[in-house]
């Protein structure tokens, strides 16, 4: 993703230079025909026979240059606001099959060009913090809130747009990853190290990638073995004795092959309890994750990545070491959970015929994960194995850049294997088998028509056949037009369904003494709902030829059906059901970001969500704003880098507001709400060619819930809920780590 760029100042008041295209012998080979543009604005032009191109600059801001060619991965240069540059942009070999745009520098982006509301963290973004896992990625954007499912198991809660992330799908280079059993913890199962950027798209998305993007979708690119360090070591510590380090390398192997090797380990066995409630604040954790890729990149002729991944986690939890007496026979409360997954995956495109931009591509995955999880004396338990295939035909027909579009089929096999048990002495259940088996045959199409450069409207299709739950057909449709090169307004709509695995999607339920009446687990029906909404992004001049960026959007999602997890009917059980009524979810988001000076950069967002789910005892409908979703959230971000980058400072505050908590005696009970609490977060970065060193601090105010286990001391006896959580569990934390860079740097 990263292109070898430098410029030279000339006299001659525009943007001229030459392009060229690294092979994977390291060569540079002149690029004919390869679209240059402006971030600013919708110029753009193209190279010539002999890689030459030549554009006007309109104002003396700050732009990024823009060059996209068939086969290569697309890059930018920031070009500063002198009046005129001469530039040299050496792109790299890359996928056929990539969709996406990536910002070269900039840290974290609202991209101008997509054609839906698009966000991007790049390698510079995710340096911002610790940014030790994916989980941890995000709280530099007002877009994704990150918190806890319970107090005792550690896993993460991601909330989009209002919902649950579980409504996100969740690409690894455009492969559908993180789901079924890996949903809820496979959030900290990506280290950030091993990632050169995440898009984050809203709305519905692209068909191509399956039915199972509902409100948005996140794509994660990893560091490509053929373009990166030969080695690099990322290792950290923090105050609470956690310990992480994660490493990637790659070689080259033969002509045209390449394979890198990527490593992450974490030991956190210290325990504490800060809050004295006899349960350890977090799980002890062991963690180790292997991803080893080979690339064969054939020039003009086929491109085919394969890598196979394994990893293991385990998390101890619940009473100290201390616990003494209470509850049942004053037993230990103890959580054990092991998560074991192994998969394989391929992508391989090649171009077909003598048409400009047409190529196959071929993407197919095998996953195997298995899970076991004890919460006290309830056991959940299961395996999945998931194969992904999906095959892709791009071309276009007329004019090339007028009309595109992408036809294939995919294929998914599912198989779930689980149980459930609860062994609490008054409440003897015997295990469950939640087992299900779906096997999705499917096809799609979709479309792109760009009569003018300021004009893009998708529209797209699929069908698939769910083996369990019947036809599935999902329409979606994306349009973006440009009004001025200072106002953009895009707007999407379509369908989206999902699957539900109940107890595995919300394992916090678990985390407490409540029954869970599962018999009706097997009869729940696909969710499905709506997605529609837009946004707008203007440009708006303030000082020194600078430029603030402002963007407002709305979504709503609205859904058919949902699994309903209904643990408010009373405080002794959790009941699950298809949903009987309206359940929705309304997002508005504001985000402002502009560079006051040369090296500080301001970032500022809002969001408010509007939730509410209906619940039903099968005599009654009740409609309420849904639990534990924060009605809005407020984030600043200050980065401010001196020359060369050699120091950098970033700061953060968000301000989280009020949730609704969850009823303890039924539906009619008052209503009561979490309070505002501000969460701040500093970095500061000492970078050097070879080694960089970071000191920085997480909730810097030590802003915790008080009391966020109820009845701790009566666990195995009614009363006890730990899922509740609606803030931070631990308080301050202060962590330093350091950047290793060994061998040739690309």
């Amino acid at each position: 993703m990263i292109a070898a760029l430098s410029a030279t100042v000339s006299l001659a008041g525009t943007i001229s230079g030459m392009v060229y295209g690294l092979n994977p012998d390291g060569e540079k080979e002149l690029l004919s025909n390869a679209n240059v543009s402006l971030s600013t604005s919708n110029a753009g032009t193209s190279t010539d026979a002999k890689g030459y191109f030549k554009i006007e600059k309109s104002s003396l801001q700050d732009v990024y240059l823009v060059v996209t060619h068939t086969g290569y991965d697309t890059d930018s240069i920031l070009v500063n606001n002198s009046e005129d540059h001469t530039v040299e942009i050496v792109l790299n070999e890359g996928t056929l099959l990539k969709k996406v745009l990536v910002v070269g520098d900039y840290r974290s982006a609202l991209q101008k060009n997509a054609d839906s509301k698009l966000e991007i963290i790049n390698k510079a973004g995710l340096m911002k913090m610790a940014c030790c896992n994916l989980s941890e990625s995000f709280e530099n954007s007002a877009t994704v809130t990150v918190g806890f499912t319970d107090a005792v198991s550690g896993a993460k809660q991601v909330q989009l747009l209002g919902l649950s992330g579980l409504y996100t799908q969740i690409l690894a280079e455009n492969i559908p990853t993180l789901r079924g059993l890996a949903s809820t913890f496979g959030w900290s199962f990506v280290p950030g190290s091993w990632l050169e950027s995440i898009q984050l798209s809203k709305g519905t998305s692209s068909v191509v990638n399956g039915y199972e993007a509902i409100t948005s979708q996140i794509n994660l690119e990893f560091k490509k073995p053929n373009y990166t360090e030969p080695l690099f070591f990322n290792i950290y510590r923090d105050q609470f004795g956690c310990y992480e380090g994660n490493m990637t390398a790659a070689t080259k192997v033969a002509e045209n092959l390449w394979t890198g090797l990527l490593v992450s380990g974490s030991v956190d066995n210290k325990p504490h309890d800060y809050n004295g409630d006899t349960f350890l604040d977090m799980p002890k954790r062991n963690f180790i994750n292997v991803y080893n890729r080979w690339f064969y990149l054939k020039p003009g002729g086929v491109q085919s990545r394969t890598g196979i991944r394994f990893l293991n986690e385990s998390r101890i939890g619940g009473h100290d070491a201390n616990h003494n007496g209470g509850g049942l026979t004053g037993a230990h409360y103890i959580t054990d959970i092991e998560n074991r997954n192994i998969s394989i995956e391929n992508k391989t495109g090649f171009a077909v015929g003598d048409r400009e931009n047409q190529s196959i591509g071929i993407l197919t995955n095998l996953t195997q994960h298995t899970q076991d999880a004890t919460f006290g004396l309830k056991e959940f338990s299961g395996s999945q194995t998931s194969f992904y295939s999906n095959v892709l035909f791009t071309s276009n027909f007329g004019a090339a850049a007028v009309h595109k579009y992408s036809v294939g089929g995919s294929f998914v096999f599912d198989n779930y294997r689980t149980y459930y048990q609860d062994k609490l002495s008054f409440n003897q259940t015997p295990r469950t088998s939640l087992n299900r088996l779906e096997v999705v045959p499917g096809v799609f199409g979709e479309y792109t028509y760009t009569p003018q450069e300021k004009l893009t409207l998708i529209v797209g299709a699929r069908t698939d056949y769910n083996s369990r739950y019947g036809w599935l057909f999902t329409p979606r449709a994306n349009v973006k037009y440009a009004f001025s090169p200072n106002v953009v307004v895009r707007g999407s709509i379509g369908k989206g369904y999902r699957a539900p695995n109940v107890i595995s999607d919300n394992i916090g339920i678990l985390a407490s003494s409540r029954k869970l009446y599962v018999d009706g687990i097997s009869e729940l029906e696909m969710e499905r709902s709506w997605n529609y909404g837009g946004n707008l992004t203007v440009y708006i001049p303030i000082w020194s030829q600078r430029k603030l960026t402002l963007s407002v959007d709305y979504f709503h999602t609205e859904f058919q059906n949902q699994a309903v997890v209904d643990f408010e009917r009373n405080s002794n059980s959790v009941y699950f059901y298809n949903l009987n009524g309206r359940s929705f979810a309304d997002s508005w988001q504001a985000d402002a970001s502009f560079t006051a000076f040369k090296g500080f950069d301001v970032y500022a967002a809002f969001k408010y969500n509007n939730t509410s789910v209906t619940y039903s005892d099968g005599n009654e409908r009740y409609k309420v704003e849904k639990p534990l979703t924060s009605r809005y959230r407020g984030l600043i971000n200050l980065s401010y880098a001196t020359k060369f980058k050699k120091w950098v400072f970033d700061f953060t505050t968000q301000v989280n507001g009020p949730s609704r908590i969850p009823w303890l005696n039924g539906y009619n009970s008052e209503k009561k709400y979490s309070p505002v609490f501000p969460i701040l977060f500093a970095q500061v970065t000492k970078n050097t060619k070879r080694v960089d060193v970071y000191l920085g601090a997480e909730n810097l105010l030590g802003y915790k819930q008080n009391n966020p286990i109820l009845n701790p001391t009566n666990p195995f006896d009614q009363g006890f809920e730990s899922s509740f959580v609606w803030g931070p569990i631990v308080g301050r934390k202060i962590y330093i780590g350091t950047r290793i860079r060994i061998g040739k740097l690309k």
